[in-house]
């Protein structure tokens, strides 16, 4: 008996030892050698051939934190291609911090990163960073918002933002975007120095891998590394030495940002800054009125504050549907007759909208209408302007591809207020969205890598009440019933 029972022991030993070995091996092979799967019909989780190439040629090493809590809607789909990040290359690393579970660690990032925005994902390479937030990463129907439902999930742009921040990071070279002062312009220092302040706005645009900076045009020189020039809510005239410099700028292909405000004189009469005439130069009219349009009013607001949402179709607006910019005081803008370049509205309003232009009556605080004088609507807020780079034109087709890759050329964006970029209206609605995607496209950064958004699949089962009464019958009676069924089957057999 002992040695049947030692020959036992030792087959039931050897025979453990065995699986363990099998084990170690399959996990071994599979460690080294494994495939991922993706079984969405649209393909959610597949990486492109675009976003292959450019993380398998990595030299720097990226560091991506992902800020999101596992019950965000965005969570399973972010955690999915994240992992496919860190796998198609050695040179990336992802940490997912849960701000619910893990409050010290996310206020020491937060600080360190400088994130106010829950569900945020964070990409930095050095001292580099870009960060991509959850209303950049994904395309909602609100279709349903008006029957009480809640926003959908339609397409989801991850891929196409992440690729885009890893490329950014890479880049050779950052963007220097100088701010014009000398015109009682707000100041990119925070407003405990001056009301007004674009402080929100220069962090926003250190977050986007730009730096922000401020310079005088007096001395009738812009500075060498200045990529975007940026004229934001001047109150005074410019001298003619300062326009002749912005001229010059634009003829070298140069890239602006005007923000103008209307200035309103106290006899109704519009205040002028000359810039009006450089930028019809430049193909845009700065027209001598304020915007009005009843349906868009913000509740509490007189007429002069508005919230717009029709866009035209351009990289700046790209990703803004469902969002609306407010615009406390604004006028219009508008293409001359004979533009020499190309001209693309931004936003505008809606067709109740017009320009009114008896500025007089406006300020009595007396009611108006659409009148003869006025500019129907529905009037631009904001303009995009390019000029193709000087030789593009004469080159053959083949050539303008190939120069269009390496250059740009003269770009403006022209808009009719600037109070949305200041500290106190950045962060409401689609505020900073539009004015960070001006900016990226200002100093091509736009990154139109062609990788289209995902569509999200939206499957939802219908069954009628005689389905459902056959299911709950299949569950509640047969199923247990066919297993008691078997137990007294199974009882009497033995029995017998």
């Amino acid at each position: 008996m002992r040695r049947q029972d030692l020959h036992r022991s030792s087959i039931g030993l050897a025979a453990a030892l065995l699986v363990i070995v099998l084990a170690l091996m399959i996990n071994w092979l599979g460690a080294r050698h494994w495939h991922r799967a993706d079984w969405t019909a649209s393909e959610l989780y597949t990486l492109s051939d675009k976003s292959l190439n450019i993380v398998g040629d990595l030299d720097e090493e990226i560091r991506i934190i992902v800020f999101m809590t596992p019950g965000s809607g965005l969570w399973p789909q972010v955690r999915e291609l994240m992992n496919r990040y860190d796998a198609a290359s050695e040179a990336i690393e992802v940490e997912f911090i849960d701000p619910d579970r893990q409050p010290l660690r996310t206020r020491q990032l937060a600080e360190e990163f400088g994130i106010s925005v829950a569900n945020t994902v964070v990409f930095t390479a050095g001292d580099r960073s870009k960060y991509v937030t959850s209303d950049q990463m994904a395309e909602f129907d609100y279709s349903g918002m008006q029957y009480g439902g809640q926003p959908t999930l339609k397409a989801f742009k991850g891929e196409e933002q992440f690729t885009a921040a890893i490329l950014s990071l890479v880049a050779p070279a950052v963007p220097k975007v100088y701010f014009v002062t000398g015109h009682g312009e707000p100041s990119l220092q925070p407003a405990g120095r001056s009301q007004r302040s674009l402080g929100a706005l220069g962090e926003a645009l250190k977050r986007e891998n730009m730096v922000a900076a401020e310079t005088s045009l007096l001395s009738g020189q812009v500075p060498e590394d200045a990529d975007v020039l940026a004229i934001v809510g001047p109150t005074r005239a410019f001298t003619e030495a300062e326009i002749a410099t912005l001229d010059a700028f634009l003829e070298g292909g140069g890239r602006l940002m005007a923000a103008l405000d209307p200035l309103i004189e106290p006899d109704g009469t519009m205040r002028m800054t000359r810039l009006e005439n450089l930028l019809a130069d430049w193909d845009v009219e700065i027209r001598a009125d304020l915007v009005i349009d009843p349906s868009k009013k913000l509740p509490f607001y007189d007429l002069s504050a508005v919230y717009l949402d029709s866009y035209g179709t351009h990289p700046i607006t790209e990703g803004m549907e469902g969002f609306a910019v407010l615009f406390m005081v604004a006028r219009s803008v508008a293409a001359v007759a004979e533009p020499m370049g190309t001209v693309t509205t931004l936003v505008e309003t809606s067709a109740q909208g017009w320009g009114e232009t008896d500025l007089s009556q406006l300020l009595r605080g007396e009611p108006v209408d659409p009148g003869q004088s006025d500019t129907p609507g529905p009037v631009a807020v904001g303009l995009a302007v390019e000029h193709a780079a000087k030789g593009l034109e004469e080159a053959d087709a083949d050539t303008t591809d190939s120069l269009k890759a390496e250059t740009t050329g003269t770009r403006l964006v022209v808009l009719g207020d600037s109070d949305f970029l200041s500290d106190t209206e950045f962060a409401n609605a689609g505020n900073s969205v539009l004015a960070v995607n001006a900016f990226n496209w200002l100093a091509a950064q736009e990154h139109a890598l062609g990788i289209p958004p995902r569509a999200v699949d939206q499957s939802s089962l219908y069954l009628s009440g005689a389905q459902m009464q056959l299911i709950l019958f299949l569950i509640l009676i047969v199923m247990p019933g066919a297993a008691i069924a078997a137990g007294i089957l199974v009882w009497r057999r033995r029995r017998h």
